[in-house]
């Protein structure tokens, strides 16, 4: 009879220990940018204040981590009939009761409470009863929702009807269009022509047009990190940009060559001069160098010459444009230039040597640069455009 009353003694021990190692362990059981789901072990009497509290920030530790990958922040929203949990399946096993909680992932609580609304009824997450009262926002500030309705806005005073505006161009989604421009260069015999990466980015055709003609151009390699490209065509040109060996020096003089604004301006090459101002690009970026010469859209992918005809550089972008600076523009560096052609087996005319007179210089400019237009379908150009930080240079009809 003893040995029978030990071994009881021994299983409830056993079954103790069974249940305290079970208790308050956590477990990311379904996940993705919009919010994260734990399994959550609690004991189906009473709690331990500490190890709940140790429980809930390894939640709040994880969900804040999750949301943080997707730029957002976590919320965990809260109603006083749901006795401070989120449950949507409750099984007893033993003495421990298997609960679920989710955390939202959103930018402010305004759109995480958007998502609360739509997930609360889906199949594997818990539909709260009423309407959810508090919230805590990454485990630390705790607001009651109420505040963040958003108040009715004022009804805004009639404005006097503007003028009709001219029809943008309606085109079918699909069809392909040019729908934006750039420049190059020739840097070969055999039609090689460098330009930059953001203007043929998301082509479905590359075309460029030169002495009358209209030629599609192949695209052989890409940097993206330095926004450079390699094209070739079957063009013979009878000019050839030749590249520097040494990098641009602080004051020196250049020519920029290109068409800024496409062709709404004019068909006609255009040309910039002005000097190297700085040795370093935005952001202390030393592939690039700044200058003060004119460079605006289209004149991207264009060459940055010295007097003798050697590019120095290649015009990227006019950083000056969107806070209001003028003359704060960056080409990218010969040397790095030189670097993404040679990887790819791609070599320069050796550098000229003597200056050239401007009537040469002109002639070089005119033969060996090109105009490069971008063909895709309008649709994708939509989504293109909307991008943060995008520098493809649109045509006002697709702005």
């Amino acid at each position: 009879m003893k040995k029978l009353l030990w071994i009881g003694v021994l299983g409830l021990l056993l079954s103790g220990n069974a249940y305290a190692a079970k208790s308050y362990k956590i477990k990311a059981i379904n996940k993705s940018q919009h919010y994260i789901i734990f399994a959550i072990n609690r004991p189906f009497n009473k709690m331990n204040k500490t190890k709940w509290a140790n429980t809930w920030r390894n939640l709040i530790s994880s969900s804040t981590q999750h949301c943080r990958g997707y730029g957002s922040k976590a919320y965990y929203f809260q109603d006083s009939l749901s006795n401070k949990y989120d449950d949507d399946e409750r099984a007893i096993l033993g003495q421990i009761t298997k609960s679920k909680s989710r955390f939202i992932c959103a930018k402010d609580e305004y759109e995480a409470l958007d998502y609360f609304k739509r997930l609360n009824h889906s199949n594997f997450i818990s539909e709260i009863k009423g309407t959810p009262n508090y919230y805590w926002e990454n485990g630390t500030n705790k607001k009651i929702v109420k505040k963040i309705v958003k108040k009715k806005e004022k009804p805004k005073k009639k404005e006097k009807p503007k003028k009709k505006e001219k029809p943008k161009i309606s085109v079918d989604d699909n069809k392909i269009v040019a729908v934006g421009s750039g420049t190059g260069f020739f840097v070969s015999k055999s039609g090689h022509i460098i330009s930059n990466h953001h203007v043929i980015e998301g082509c479905d055709a590359t075309k460029l047009s030169f002495k009358g003609k209209e030629i599609e151009a192949d695209v052989l390699a890409v940097d993206k990190m330095n926004d450079l490209a390699i094209l070739k065509t079957n063009l013979i040109p009878s000019k050839v940009y030749s590249v520097a060996t040494e990098d641009a020096a602080l004051l020196e003089d250049i020519i920029i060559a290109g068409y800024p604004l496409g062709k709404s301006v004019s068909a006609a090459i255009k040309t910039s001069k002005g000097s190297v101002t700085a040795l370093a690009g935005y952001g202390d970026n030393y592939s690039e160098f700044q200058t003060d010469a004119a460079l605006n859209h289209g004149n991207s992918g264009g060459p940055i010459m010295n007097q003798k005809g050697n590019v120095i550089g290649v015009a990227v972008s006019g950083y000056g444009k969107k806070v209001g600076v003028e003359s704060f523009n960056f080409g990218i560096k010969s040397s790095t230039l030189k670097t993404f052609a040679s990887a790819n087996g791609l070599t320069f005319l050796p550098p000229n040597n003597k200056e050239l007179s401007n009537k040469d210089l002109g002639k070089l400019i005119t033969d060996g640069t090109v105009y490069l237009e971008c063909y895709m379908t309008v649709a994708k150009a939509e989504r293109m455009k909307a991008e943060a930080n995008n520098r493809k240079a649109f045509f006002s009809e697709y702005q």
